[in-house]
């Protein structure tokens, strides 16, 4: 082959190339897309933990959650009152190509103290009937 040749020869692969390179994955893909874990516990442990997203566990427990908006966590545990703690997201911010801020979650552990359940009412005394003449 002569180097004209060579030379288109070359032209028509890199065009060639060029064409696919649409299909080709961008920098985005090599950034990690994992969702953030948070840590969630209770005093007393064994609390139901539910995220407005839908994640459930046990405390002391951990859950991925999307970092999307703000959310929050509610604990339930027989024989104590309901608690919901606020949650703030922020976030990957890109600095860089590759290079970006790690996402936000605060707090981070998501801890909530549970306050024991006022015991029942007793029912009221029963309706006495009068005998009928």
């Amino acid at each position: 082959m002569n180097l004209t040749t060579r030379s288109i020869v070359g032209l028509a692969c890199g065009l060639a190339l060029a064409g696919c390179s649409s299909n080709l994955p961008g920098f985005e893909r090599f950034v990690p897309s994992a969702d953030p874990t948070v840590m969630i516990d209770s005093n007393p442990p064994g609390a139901e933990a539910r995220s407005s997203y839908g994640g459930v566990c046990r405390t002391p427990c951990e859950m991925a959650v999307p970092v999307a908006n703000n959310f929050t966590v509610t604990y339930a545990l027989e024989g104590y009152l309901p608690q919901t703690v606020a949650v703030r997201a922020t976030p990957a911010e890109k600095t860089a190509i590759i290079d970006q801020t790690p996402p936000r979650i605060e707090p981070n552990p998501v801890s909530a103290e549970l306050q024991p359940a006022p015991p029942p009412e007793p029912p009221p005394p029963p309706v006495k009937k009068r005998p009928r003449p």
